[in-house]
């Protein structure tokens, strides 16, 4: 009986606890969605979807699924994701699909930073962005030159060659951190690091450009980043109708130069006054004497050759650019085919570069899919040889009576060569093709961890022709030299990479990435040179035909990298971000036991207006402040420096040639090792009243230790110099970066933006002896502690010496001085006894910083309904250079009546100058190098652009998705006092082959944007 009773009360006990069970169950509801791009549907992998006002919450799945057990029988959801607004949904269960939209505030933009992307507002280094569509109105095929200005801290060095059809240029982050050893940054595209630069990647195929300047920020990328990352991030397609995009540009360029030569009368009496102050009596010598018969015949008749109308003509650049994008939720592709070709403003210097992009991302399943990313490139560019319209004479004939090419305009043998001439008997051209390919495999493991493999491959291949014909002045003696010069360029990249980021809860969040990497580079080249050929007619193509020398050079560098990385990335409650990185990188290019190296950089920031003393503030939307120090090491960027090596030395023996070899000129250094770069950089970020202004602020302190630097060796051991480690650099700058949005109204905008930098360069320490005593300065490679790399070291000029002054107790005059000049008189230059000792030597020669004080853009945008206004302006300010066009024979500079140059006020009894000296026939004037170091600061209107975008009314009418037109002048106006084509780079020299420099020009530009 009491059994029975048991029983029966267990049974009534435990249907009790199964209905109390179900109704437990009941108030768990549970909800499953999904979360996607309002724009294009597509699943926004990772999402946050959080229950209000609790812990609980989920990530997005890889298809963009959720499913959330809510604790509240009616919940909010809060739905965020990076670059979209925050969503609020209020559900009681079920199935509920969510729409986020992109959020177009600044602070939300998502930003590339290496190995992955954080918010704009979530950043605590210093990165950088650009607008690349101000950035793209530049008529160029080098990426590097439209971004100058656009960017506060980045520096574009245009050097040789820089400026002509198919020129490149380097770009130069918070200054020159090292003097020996590697300046350049490095190009990551689509997460690949190059090898190279990135001439095969075509403008309108880029979406976004970031820049990492500071330590914390490269030190992802370990050895390769201390000099600065480019990341620069390709379109891809989007899961949408298939569209259609066109770009196409004509551009007109013209000569650009704040200067004139001397006319022919003028040129006739430079050369009168030259000859004149050779005679004893200062008397003219008579015309027949000074000048050939052609030449007196083209005086007489007025009648003179203007070479530059001769020889500069209108540039015209041709762009062509067409895209296609759009895909399925399971396959998207970008493809695009882009043509661009140049014709420069100076006969044969053209170039041409066709370019083929596909991009093309696949969902495998579920979990797992694949990009898969090629780009083509075939380049042809052909150089002008020999070609300088300043210096050229203007009397004389460019044709003969039959309208034939004159070889020696004057008439006289062994004088200049006709620069036409050159230009016929000479060609050089360069054809190159790229193969890039990459092949990216994903996992999603869960919905917290991720797997990436990044494999490229690249195969760059070129071959370069020239060919001096015996008529040439380069090949006349040796009846024609022809050379071909072939590089082959590969390299592979392989990266595993694993990523977890987790949200614990709504105040904690995290995410680690870590990183293993191998990149090889192998360069081979081959280079030919022939001499002496009975034709001329095949050219380089006929260099198997040589009848004089055959050599040939073949090089092969090989370097391997390995690197592993750790990241972790911290965010407190939104307003304190913590970030550390660390890479260990081995590299081959020092001796074995210095190949490896450690990378660090750690950061932090604080959100002060997500302060509670601050959050309620409606003007101030951000208020960051960052700090950062990191330590990164830099190579020499030459392999086998370390190393004994030797160089090809053939011999003659019993009169037979033999294969001989010989030490090269580097003393091999068991001990080298790389440099170490460590860098303190403190950062603010605001946007302040509304968002109307915005901007940050960066100071950099930057010490470069363990110097690469070279050393003389005496030249009994056979070697010329060594490299070795010593020393201390210091970069220290100022950048500041500011929009205001003036006016934000649907139909008018006006904003004004600026950035602003400037860098200071000091050697703060050089070396010891062998003694042991410090030593200062190295003459020989131009080291100077407490000065600037670079620095110019050189008299001061004073101005011209006149009649009546005290030429005999001059310093100058002085037998003790360096160069004493016991004849000195009227018309010569002045330089300044700076130490005071009555005698000019070495010890008063000056140091002047090359560096500009500071430089910057600002710029203007005004929109008004369709139309848009765009003016830029970029400024040096504080900027010096050695003019060569006022000191270089070759360049017309040494006043002696031999060749044309640049027209100056020069000393004659006559016109007693104060500013250039008196010219000689015979010698260059002493101390002629102290009057070219001039002031090279300069403002110039560099873009001014008028568009007109149809509205959306108008181009559904016609079938399509935008129509816009736009005209834009490029390099309008330059105010400067530094005498040349550009003050950042000199013309070549008339007497060298290599590209020395072209000529800057202005351009107008016609282009039309098409979507359908």
């Amino acid at each position: 009986m009491n059994l029975k009773l048991r029983q029966s009360k267990i049974k009534t006990l435990f249907s009790f606890l199964l209905l109390f069970s179900s109704f437990t169950v009941m108030a768990q509801t549970i909800v499953t969605g999904k979360v996607f791009s309002a724009e294009d549907n597509m699943p926004l992998v990772g999402a946050s979807v959080i229950e209000k006002g609790t812990n609980n919450g989920v990530s997005v799945d890889f298809d963009g699924n959720f499913t959330l057990q809510l604790q509240n029988d009616e919940a909010q959801l809060e739905v965020s994701y990076l670059g979209f607004k925050t969503k609020e949904v209020t559900t009681t269960g079920g199935e509920i699909t969510i729409l986020l939209e992109e959020d177009a505030n600044s602070l939300d933009e998502v930003v590339v930073v290496g190995y992955g992307t954080q918010r704009k507002s979530d950043l605590v280094n210093a990165v950088a962005t650009t607008d690349l569509e101000k950035a793209t109105l530049s008529p160029t095929s080098d990426v590097n030159e439209m971004l100058r200005g656009r960017i506060a801290g980045l520096q574009v060095n245009v050097g040789g060659g820089t400026l002509r059809p198919g020129g490149t240029s380097d770009i130069i982050f918070r200054g020159q951190g090292s003097i020996e050893g590697n300046l350049s940054a490095i190009y990551v595209v689509d997460g690949i690091i190059r090898d190279g630069g990135i001439e095969d990647i075509d403008q309108d195929d880029i979406k976004s450009i970031e820049f990492l300047k500071d330590a914390s920020a490269q030190a992802i990328y370990g050895s390769r980043g201390a000099n600065g990352v480019v990341l620069i991030t390709t379109k891809r397609g989007k899961n949408k109708k298939m569209q259609v995009s066109y770009h196409g540009f004509l551009t007109s360029k013209t000569l650009e130069k704040n200067f004139d030569v001397y006319s022919g009368q003028e040129f006739a009496q430079l050369k009168r006054e030259a000859v004149r102050a050779t005679n004893a009596d200062d008397s003219y010598s008579d015309d027949e004497v000074v000048f050939s018969e052609i030449e007196l015949e083209s005086i007489a008749n007025n009648d003179f050759v203007d070479w530059e109308e001769e020889l500069v003509k209108s540039g015209i650049v041709n762009s062509q650019a067409i895209s296609i994008s759009g895909g399925t939720e399971n396959t998207k592709v970008f493809g695009s085919i882009n043509y661009f070709k140049e014709e420069g403003i100076i006969p044969t210097s053209n170039y041409t570069r066709k370019t083929l992009r596909l991009n093309v991302d696949q969902k495998i399943s579920d979990k797992v899919s694949v990009n898969f990313d090629l780009n083509l490139l075939n380049d042809d560019t052909e150089r002008a040889a020999n070609v300088n319209v300043i210096t050229f004479s203007p009397l004389g004939r460019a044709y003969d009576e039959f309208g034939n090419l004159t070889q020696f305009p004057s008439g006289e043998e062994l004088s200049a060569v006709n620069p036409l001439w050159n230009l016929r008997e000479q060609n050089n051209e360069e054809k190159g093709n790229d193969f890039v390919i990459n092949v990216t495999p994903q996992w999603q493991i869960t919905d917290n961890l991720k797997y990436q493999l990044k494999t490229n491959f690249t195969r760059r291949t070129s071959e370069r022709g020239q060919y001096q014909s015996s008529l040439s002045s380069a090949g006349d003696d040796d009846r024609g030299i022809a050379r071909i010069d072939n590089n082959l360029r590969e390299a592979y990249l392989v990266e595993n990479i694993l990523t977890y980021n987790k949200r614990i809860n709504q105040n904690n969040k995290f995410d680690v990435t870590l990183v293993q990497s191998v990149q090889e580079d192998e360069l081979t080249r081959t280079l030919t040179e022939g001499k002496g050929y009975a034709f001329d007619d095949l050219g380089y193509n006929g260099i198997s035909d040589a009848i004089g020398s055959v050599n040939v050079f073949r090089e092969n560098n090989t370097i391997r990298y390995v690197g592993f990385l750790a990241r972790a990335r911290y965010n407190l409650m939104d307003k304190y971000l913590f970030e550390f990185a660390a890479r260990r990188d081995g590299a081959s290019l020092n001796s074995e036991d210095n190949k490896w190296s450690n990378n660090f950089g750690g950061s932090l920031a604080w959100k002060l207006n997500n302060e509670s003393f601050l959050k309620n503030v409606e003007s101030i939307r951000e208020l960051k402040l960052r700090a950062s120090y990191g330590s990164l090491v830099n190579d020499l960027g030459l392999a086998g420096k370390s190393l004994f090596t030797v160089d090809a030395q053939p011999y003659v023996f019993d009169g037979d040639t033999g294969a001989g070899y010989s030490p090269s000129q580097v003393l091999p250094n068991n001990n080298l090792k790389f440099e170490t770069i460590t860098t303190l950089n403190l950062g603010l970020d605001f946007a302040v009243f509304n968002n109307i202004l915005t901007g940050n602020f960066n100071y950099y302190d930057q010490r470069t230790k363990d110097l690469l630097l070279r050393r003389g060796v005496p030249p009994v051991t056979g070697y010329s110099f060594t490299y070795f480690n010593a020393g201390e650099l210091q970069n220290t700058g100022v950048e500041l970066a500011l929009t205001a949005n003036i006016i934000n109204k649907e139909d008018l905008k006006w904003s004004v933006s600026t950035n602003w930098s400037n860098n200071k360069n000091k050697l703060l320490k050089l070396y010891n002896d062998g003694d042991g005593t410090p030593l200062t300065e190295d003459t020989t490679y131009g080291y100077y502690e407490g000065h600037p790399v670079g620095v110019i070291r050189q008299y001061q000029f004073q101005g011209i010496w006149q009649e009546g002054e005290d030429f005999a107790n001059s310093p100058q005059a002085n037998e003790e001085s360096s160069f004493p000049q016991p004849d000195l008189r009227a018309g010569d230059i002045k330089v300044a006894d700076i130490n005071g000792d009555g005698k000019i030597t070495e010890d008063d020669r000056v140091f002047t910083d090359p560096n500009p004080d500071w430089f910057g853009s600002f710029s203007t945008n005004l929109e008004y309904k369709g139309f848009d206004l765009f003016v830029d302006f970029y400024v040096v300010e504080g900027a010096t250079k050695v003019n060569p066009f006022l000191s270089d024979f070759n360049n017309g500079g040494t006043l002696q009546g031999k060749v044309n140059g640049v027209k100056v006020d020069y000393y004659t009894p006559e016109n007693p100058s104060n500013s250039y000296p008196r010219p000689n026939f015979d010698a260059t004037p002493l101390y002629l190098n102290a009057l070219a170091v001039k002031d090279a600061s300069y403002v110039r209107l560099r873009t001014v652009s008028l568009g007109y975008t149809l509205n959306e009314v108008a181009t559904s009418q016609i079938g399509l998705d935008q129509v816009r037109f736009y005209v834009t002048g490029t390099n309008l106006f330059t105010d400067t006092d530094y005498i040349g084509y550009s003050p950042e780079v000199n013309i070549r020299s008339t007497f060298s082959n290599a590209d020395t420099g072209y000529p800057d020009a202005t351009s107008f530009t016609f282009g039309v944007r098409l979507k359908f």
